[in-house]
């Protein structure tokens, strides 16, 4: 199939699908709504700060295999950063003790039999009487298997599960949670190594595959907002935007790489998940008296444990904070969001009374769904009853979390399903 292909939606989705498309003779056009590409991985200038701000904080691991081709392909896989060992530092801010859970696997996780690998006093009985989540049935959460008062729960089945999932484990899917258990913790080769963008997540992961898809003839249109599709006898007919009209002819693809909520407007009748989760970031800009600062073992980041903050990055003069599953806090204002978060800094750091810097917070609001049992039945295939639309994005069933390895996928399986028509 070598004629237009319209991908709506500049995201990870939407630009992995175009990656993976581009091929001689086939004309790609990407349209997006804003004035920025990468949905939730972008970066932005910000001039309180006077520097380049993400988004948001990014953990990618080794197992995320479509991730690292996306990157191999755009010719950016040297734009990632890493520590040298594979380790995930912890601080319990209410007991003031630190570890290091080091999760190096070959095969078997070989790892959690040596007590320096796990989370300070957990042995390894505690892990395999946890393991009884890996039978979990279909509407099971995270918490009703695990024993919520246990040590374990609170230092490593709790942070992990709301870190992979932005769900609190009292609704998140323990079956879910499985399937990426066993994709990380059985796999060689040091799947469970972290990684995060070195300059920003627009350089990394955004701006190179923007580079190559133009310069291999395809277009990116932005401020282009789709506000509906005119359909005939089962095919896309037309596509209005807020200030256009494209049509589309039947041997022609449309791919809705968007959210949920906008592709359910979009396409009539479609289900889709519908309870959402916030992530909230804090931004604090460090000065000269924040030079206690440093991250174990010249980590780029580090996780608490005991507080309302889960994980702590830094970036040269940057502390970027990340809350995930953060509803709870969408009551409180800034300024008292800022306060409660710069409390469990110093906790974590030992900062005294030292005065909070000056700070800029972002909240994503609908991050992701809330991957619990009943709404990850509510994801759809990628195929729609539409001839000539495909759906992509985080919270298509590709089988994964709503992660940045979800949305690569899901544009991969679309660009797959149409290189072999």
């Amino acid at each position: 199939m070598n004629k237009s292909i319209h991908i709506i939606g500049t995201g990870l989705a939407g630009l992995s699908c175009a990656i993976n498309l581009q091929k001689k003779n086939r004309k790609i056009t990407l349209y997006e709504a804003s004035s920025l590409c990468g949905g939730r991985c972008r970066s932005y200038k910000e001039k309180d700060f006077n520097c380049l701000l993400d988004n948001g904080n990014h953990l990618i691991i080794k197992a995320y295999k479509n991730t690292f081709n996306y990157l191999n392909k755009i010719k950016a896989n040297k734009e990632l950063l890493s520590n040298k060992k594979t380790f995930y530092p912890f601080v319990d801010i209410k007991k003031t003790e630190e570890w290091s859970v080091k999760p190096y696997s070959f095969i078997l996780p070989w790892w959690l039999l040596i007590n320096s690998h796990r989370p300070a006093k957990i042995s390894f009985m505690d892990f395999i009487k946890s393991f009884k989540i890996l039978f979990a049935k279909k509407n099971e959460t995270v918490s009703q298997l695990l024993e919520k008062k246990s040590l374990i729960y609170k230092r490593f089945w709790k942070p992990f599960t709301i870190a992979v999932l932005n769900t609190h484990p009292d609704e998140a899917s323990a079956r879910l949670l499985t399937k990426v258990i066993i994709k990380t913790l059985f796999l060689k080769n040091d799947p469970l190594k972290p990684f995060v963008a070195k300059k920003s997540l627009s350089d990394s992961l955004i701006n190179p595959a923007i580079k190559k898809i133009l310069n291999e003839g395809g277009q990116i249109k932005c401020n282009k907002r789709l506000k509906k599709i005119i359909f005939e006898n089962n095919f896309a007919d037309e596509m209005i935007f807020n200030n256009e009209k494209v049509r589309i002819a039947k041997d022609e693809f449309v791919v809705l790489a968007v959210t949920p909520n906008v592709a359910s407007k979009i396409l009539p009748n479609l289900k889709v998940p519908k309870k959402t989760n916030c992530i909230l970031n804090i931004h604090f800009k460090l000065n000269k008296k924040h030079k206690k600062i440093k991250l174990p073992e010249n980590s780029f980041f580090v996780g608490v444990i005991n507080g309302t903050v889960d994980w702590i990055f830094k970036k040269k003069n940057i502390l970027s904070i990340t809350i995930s599953a953060a509803n709870y806090l969408n009551k409180f204002d800034n300024n008292k969001i800022s306060e409660i978060v710069w409390s469990d800094v110093k906790k974590t750091f030992n900062l005294g009374n030292i005065e909070k810097p000056k700070y800029k917070i972002i909240r994503e609001k609908m991050a992701t769904f809330v991957q619990s049992p009943k709404e990850i039945y509510k994801k759809p295939k990628m195929h729609t009853k539409y001839k000539n639309i495909c759906l992509a994005g985080d919270w298509i069933d590709t089988g994964l979390p709503a992660t940045i390895e979800g949305a690569i996928t899901s544009g991969y399986n679309v660009a797959n399903y149409i290189n072999k028509i």
